[in-house]
C-alpha cells in the first residue's frame, strides 16, 4: 500500500501536458511515461497510470479491511478515466462485495447492478466474461434463479472454464445438466477449471459409480488452483454460495475435495490411501474439517481398526453443532468402535475398561430418540444397542460387583437367588434382550421389500435366540456348571433341573427357530439353533450345525461346535472335522479341541504310564498353541489340567535333576494358567474353582516345607475359604416357575448322553481342606525357624561348605556365619576376610547360576517295548530366587564397608558399594541388610 501511494503521489506531481525532459529537475521522473509528442496521448496515459495506482491503493486497503478508503479510491479511479474498462468493473466488483455483506440493502443492490450493466457493456467489444459471471451472482443473491443462469451461460459461452460462473451453475443445475460446461471447460488447458473437474468427479462418483475415473477427476482438480488457493484469485472472493452467509461458507473447497477423494479410494477399498487423503483434508482445512467429513473419516478408522482415533472423531462430532443425522451417523460410528475396543479389552484381560467402554457406547446411543415415533427407523442403532448389552456375557460376574441393577429389568420370572454380582451381570445382558425385541419390531416395516425385511427380522431374531442362551449359561454357571467328569452339572442337566434355565433355553430355541422360518437361509441361524439344541437334543444339534455348513461352509463357528459336539460321541469324525476348521480360521478352537481328543486318548492308556504321560504332554501342547491364537478360557483351563508331568520314569536317578525342574515348572504353568482362568470367568466353573483352590492348597504345604515365606498360612485360609465358597455356590435352585412352550419336541435323545456318572471326589476334597486347616501357625513358624537355621554352628557351616563347594547358598550361610562372629566379639581381620571371600564366593556361584543357565532334556532308557512318540520339552536349569542374589551382594557389599572402615579410611559408603546395595535393593525391597545400609530403615 505504502508503494503504490508512493507512486500515486508521484503520478500526480507530474503535468501531462509536458513532454518529461521539460518537466523540472526537483521533480521525480518515471520510466516509459509520456512516450508520445502528442499532448492527448501523453494526457491518456497519465490519466491510465493514475487510475491503475488508485486501483492498487483501493485493493490494499480491502486486504486491510478498510472499505470505505477503498471505495473512496476506486470512485476516484472511475472519473479519472470514466472509459476504461478495468476501473469501472473493480468498482462494480467492490459494490457487489459490499452488497453481499449487507443483504437487506436495496440501493446498494440497485447502484450494484448498476455498475455490472455498465462493466458488462463496456467489456462487450473485447468480450470479457467476468461481468456477467457477477451479474450471475447479483441475480442468484436475489433469488433470480432463471436470469442467473443465463448470466453464468454467457460467461462460459465466453469462457468456458470461468471459476464463477462455472461454480453459479454447479448450484443451480444438476449434475447431468453440467456435463456439456464441464467437458468444455476441461478441454482447456486452463489453472481455473478445477470447478470442472470436481462436477465431473462427482458425476463419475454418484452418478454413474465409477470410482476409478472420479479419482481422476478429483486429483486433477486438486492440481488447479481455484481449489488449492482460491484467495490468489481476484474473483475468489465470489466462489462461494451468496444465498449463505459467512458462517455457512466457512467450508474449504479443497478440504472438501479431498474428502470426496477419500471417499473414492474407500469405495475402492484403498484405506490407507483414503486415510492419507484424510489428512490432507483435515491439513488444508487448519483442523475445521466438516462434520460429514469426520464422521466419513472415522468409518475409515473403524475399517482399518483404529478404534481409538474412531471414538475420537465421532466424539468431537457430537460436541459440534450439527444436524440430527450427522449426530446419529457419529453415535452409530463410536458405539461400534467402542465394541470393538470392548472386545479387544476382554482378550487382553482389562474387564474394567470393557465395561467402560461399553457403558460409553451405551450412553452414546441412549442419547439419540429411539423410541420416539417418527419416520425415521432406528433399527440398525437399537440392534448395535443390543450387542453393546450382550457383550456383558464375556466378561467375569465380578466386574458388575459394584452396580446396582435397574428395576425394569427386575422381572418376576428369575426364582433362583444368585449371588449380587451375577444378578446385575444377568441384568445387564437382560436389557440387551429388550433392545433385539425393539429392533424386532422396527424390522418388520423398516422397508418395503418383503425379502430385505426377512432379512432385517432374521438378523434380530438371531441376536435375540443368542442373548437368551447367554443368560442361560450365566445362570447355568452360577449353579455349578463345568465341572464335567460325568457329574450332573453339565448344562444339560442343569436345564432338566432348573426351570428358569430351561425356560431361557425354550425361548433361545423359539427365537432361532422364527429366524430360520423367516429367512431360511441363513447361516448364523442355524449355527446358533444348534447351540440351543446341544442342551436338549444333541441329535437335532447335529443336524442344525449340518444344514449351516451346507448353507455357508466357511463359518467357524459351525465347525467348532459341530467338532466340540462330536467329540463326545465320534472321535475320528471330530479329528476330521478339526481338520476341516484349520483351513477355514485360524481359531483356537481348534487347538482346543485337538487337546481334548489327546485327554481322551489319555483315559485309553490306564496301565501303560509312559503312553499317557505323552497324550498328556501332546494335549498340553495343543493348548499352548491355542493360546498363541488368543487367551481362550478352556484352552488355559485344559492347559492347567494337562501340562502337570506325569511319568513315573522320569523320578529315576539318572533323570532327577530334570525330573525335579520340571515337574516345578510344570505346577507353577499350571498353577498361572488357572490363575488367568478364574480371572477370565470370575470363578464361574465349579470344578475349576475346585482345582484352584486344591493348587493353592498344595502352594501352601509346599511353601509349609520349603519355609518360602511366612504367608503360607493366609494362603492355606483363603484356599480354604475359597473351597467353601464353591461348595455354597453349587447348591440346586427351589421352586419352579410357568414354562415357555417349545415349538418343537425337547424329550432329550437319552442315547446319545453318557449314563455312567461320577460323582465329585467331595471326600478327597474334605480331606485336603482339613489337612490345610491343622496346619497352625505356631508350627508353620517352626517349620520356617527350623529350616532358616539348618547350620547350627559355624562348625558345621564350614563342613557343609567342604561337602557342596559349587553350591552357593551353602556359601551364602558360611559367609553369615562368619559375619555374626564378628559381630559377637571383637573384629578379627583374619575372620573378616574369610567373611567376605565366602560371600563373594557366593555372590559368584548364584551369579553364575542366572547368567549361564543351561537347558535340561530327559535321558530315557532303551527299551525292547514299542517306541511311543513323545513330546518332551527341555526345561531351564535350576534358578537362585532374587532373594539370595540381593542378599549375598548386600552382605558382601556390607562387609566391604566393614573391612574398609577397619583400615581407618573415610566412613562413608564409596560409589561402588553404594551402586551394589541399590542393585541389591532393587531385587529384594525387603532386604535388611541394604535397606538399613541405605538408610531406608528407622
Amino acid at each position: 500500500e505504502e508503494l503504490a501511494r508512493n507512486a500515486l503521489d508521484v503520478l500526480l506531481s507530474l503535468d501531462p501536458t509536458r513532454h518529461h525532459d521539460e518537466q523540472r529537475s526537483d521533480t521525480p521522473v518515471l520510466l516509459c511515461i509520456y512516450p508520445w509528442s502528442i499532448p492527448s496521448l501523453n494526457r491518456l496515459s497519465h490519466s491510465y497510470h493514475i487510475c491503475a495506482s488508485r486501483q492498487l491503493v483501493a485493493e490494499a486497503c480491502i486486504r486491510s479491511s478498510r472499505p470505505e478508503d477503498a471505495r473512496v479510491f476506486l470512485t476516484d479511479a472511475v472519473k479519472d478515466l470514466p472509459g476504461n474498462f478495468e476501473a469501472a468493473f473493480a468498482l462494480a466488483a467492490f459494490h457487489l462485495r459490499i452488497m453481499l455483506d449487507h443483504v437487506n440493502d436495496e440501493n446498494e443492490a440497485k447502484k450494484t447492478r448498476t455498475l455490472l450493466l455498465k462493466a458488462a457493456k463496456m467489456g462487450m467489444d473485447t468480450a470479457k466474461p467476468d461481468p456477467f459471471a457477477l451479474l450471475g451472482v447479483w441475480y442468484e443473491s436475489q433469488k433470480d434463479a432463471t436470469r442467473a443462469k443465463g448470466c453464468y451461460q454467457k460467461a462460459l459461452a465466453i469462457d468456458p472454464s470461468h471459476p464463477v460462473a462455472g461454480r453459479g451453475l454447479r448450484r443451480l443445475m444438476s449434475l447431468e445438466e453440467l456435463q456439456t460446461f464441464c467437458e468444455n471447460a476441461a478441454k482447456r488447458n486452463s489453472p481455473l477449471n478445477g470447478w470442472a473437474w470436481c462436477v465431473m468427479g462427482h458425476q463419475k462418483s454418484r452418478g454413474e459409480g465409477d470410482d476409478t475415473m472420479a479419482v481422476v477427476c478429483f486429483q486433477q482438480a486438486l492440481r488447479c488452483r481455484d481449489i488449492q488457493v482460491p484467495g490468489n484469485d481476484i474473483l475468489g472472493a465470489f466462489y462461494v454460495n451468496p444465498t449463505l452467509s459467512a458462517t455457512e461458507n466457512e467450508q474449504c473447497e479443497a478440504s472438501e475435495t479431498w474428502a470426496e477423494l477419500a471417499a473414492c479410494y474407500r469405495r475402492l477399498g484403498k484405506y490407507s490411501a483414503a486415510l492419507r487423503a484424510y489428512e490432507a483434508a483435515y491439513s488444508v482445512s487448519d483442523g475445521n474439517l466438516s462434520p460429514d467429513a469426520l464422521c466419513a473419516w472415522a468409518q475409515v478408522d473403524l475399517d482399518l481398526g483404529l478404534y481409538e482415533e474412531a471414538a475420537e472423531k465421532c466424539d468431537k462430532v457430537l460436541r459440534l453443532e450439527s444436524s440430527l443425522e450427522i449426530h446419529r451417523m457419529a453415535a452409530y460410528i463410536e458405539s461400534e468402535s467402542l465394541l470393538f475396543l470392548a472386545r479387544r479389552d476382554i482378550q487382553e484381560g482389562k474387564f474394567g475398561s470393557c465395561l467402560s467402554h461399553l457403558e460409553k457406547g451405551i450412553a452414546r446411543l441412549s442419547a439419540l430418540p429411539l423410541k420416539e415415533k417418527s419416520g425415521d427407523s432406528y433399527y440398525c442403532e437399537i440392534k448395535l444397542l443390543g450387542d453393546l448389552y450382550s457383550s456383558g456375557k464375556s466378561l467375569p460376574s465380578y466386574v458388575f460387583a459394584t452396580a446396582s441393577p435397574s428395576h425394569d429389568t427386575q422381572h418376576e420370572r428369575k426364582i433362583v437367588h444368585l449371588r449380587l454380582e451375577v444378578e446385575n451381570q444377568l441384568s445387564f445382558i437382560m436389557k440387551g434382550e429388550q433392545a433385539y425385541t425393539l429392533a424386532l419390531e422396527l424390522g418388520k416395516n423398516e422397508v418395503e421389500d418383503e425379502e430385505d425385511n426377512k432379512c432385517l427380522i432374521a438378523a434380530a431374531v438371531t441376536d435375540l435366540g443368542t442373548n437368551l442362551l447367554s443368560q442361560a449359561r450365566l445362570v447355568s454357571m452360577a449353579l455349578g456348571e463345568g465341572s464335567g467328569g460325568g457329574t450332573k452339572t453339565s448344562l444339560s442337566d442343569l436345564t432338566m433341573q432348573s426351570s428358569q434355565i430351561k425356560d431361557l433355553v425354550t425361548r433361545s430355541i423359539n427365537a432361532y427357530l422364527r429366524a430360520v422360518d423367516s429367512s431360511p437361509h441363513e447361516a448364523p441361524a442355524w449355527c446358533g439353533l444348534g447351540c440351543a439344541l446341544v442342551a436338549v437334543d444333541p441329535l437335532l444339534s447335529q443336524h442344525a450345525f449340518s444344514r449351516a455348513l451346507q448353507l455357508d461352509a466357511s463359518l467357524a463357528d459351525s465347525w467348532s461346535n459341530i467338532g466340540l459336539l462330536y467329540a463326545n460321541f465320534d472321535t475320528e469324525k471330530c479329528s476330521e472335522i478339526l481338520d476341516c476348521l484349520t483351513q477355514v480360521e485360524d481359531t483356537p478352537l481348534m487347538w482346543v479341541g485337538r487337546g481334548f481328543l489327546l485327554e481322551k486318548t489319555s483315559r485309553e492308556w490306564k496301565d501303560q504310564d509312559l503312553a499317557r504321560e505323552a497324550c498328556l504332554t501332546k494335549a498340553a501342547d495343543a493348548y499352548r498353541a491355542a493360546l498363541q491364537i488368543m487367551q481362550h478360557p478352556a484352552a488355559l483351563l485344559g492347559l492347567s489340567l494337562t501340562c502337570r508331568r506325569a511319568d513315573p520314569g522320569l523320578q529315576k536317578s539318572n533323570n532327577f535333576v530334570y525330573s525335579s525342574l520340571a515337574d516345578h515348572a510344570s505346577k507353577f504353568e499350571s498353577r498361572m494358567s488357572m490363575v488367568i482362568h478364574q480371572n477370565m470367568t470370575g470363578e464361574g466353573n465349579i470344578g475349576a474353582s475346585y482345582v484352584s483352590g486344591l493348587s493353592q492348597i498344595e502352594e501352601g504345604l509346599n511353601r509349609v516345607n520349603g519355609c518360602d515365606g511366612f504367608e503360607c498360612v493366609d494362603l492355606l485360609t483363603e484356599a480354604k475359604t475359597a473351597l467353601d465358597h464353591v461348595g455354597i455356590c453349587s447348591e440346586n435352585e427351589r421352586g419352579s416357575l410357568p414354562m415357555a412352550q417349545c415349538e418343537i419336541d425337547l424329550s432329550v435323545s437319552m442315547s446319545l448322553h453318557l449314563t455312567k456318572t461320577v460323582e465329585f471326589p467331595y471326600d478327597l476334597i474334605k480331606n485336603a481342606t482339613n489337612q490345610a486347616s491343622s496346619v497352625s501357625s505356631r508350627q508353620c513358624l517352626d517349620e520356617i525357624g527350623h529350616a532358616t537355621n539348618p547350620c547350627n554352628g559355624l562348625d558345621e557351616a564350614r563342613n557343609n561348605v567342604y561337602l557342596n563347594p559349587e553350591s552357593g547358598e551353602v556359601w551364602l550361610i558360611f559367609a553369615k556365619k562368619l559375619a555374626q562372629e564378628l559381630s559377637y566379639e571383637a573384629k578379627d581381620i583374619a575372620m573378616l576376610s574369610s567373611a567376605k571371600t565366602a560371600a563373594k564366593k557366593a555372590y559368584d556361584l548364584l551369579h553364575e547360576r542366572v547368567v549361564n543357565a543351561t537347558l535340561l532334556s530327559p535321558r530315557r532308557q532303551a527299551s525292547q517295548e514299542k517306541m511311543m512318540e513323545y513330546s518332551d520339552k527341555t526345561v531351564v536349569s535350576s534358578l537362585p530366587s532374587a532373594s539370595l542374589i540381593s542378599e549375598s551382594m548386600s552382605l558382601l557389599s556390607w562387609l566391604e564397608e566393614a573391612e574398609a572402615l577397619n583400615n581407618g579410611e573415610s566412613p562413608s559408603i564409596s560409589d561402588g558399594i553404594f551402586a551394589s546395595l541399590q542393585e541389591s535393593f532393587l531385587l529384594d525391597p525387603l532386604n535388611p541388610i541394604a535397606a538399613a545400609s541405605l538408610g531406608l530403615t528407622d
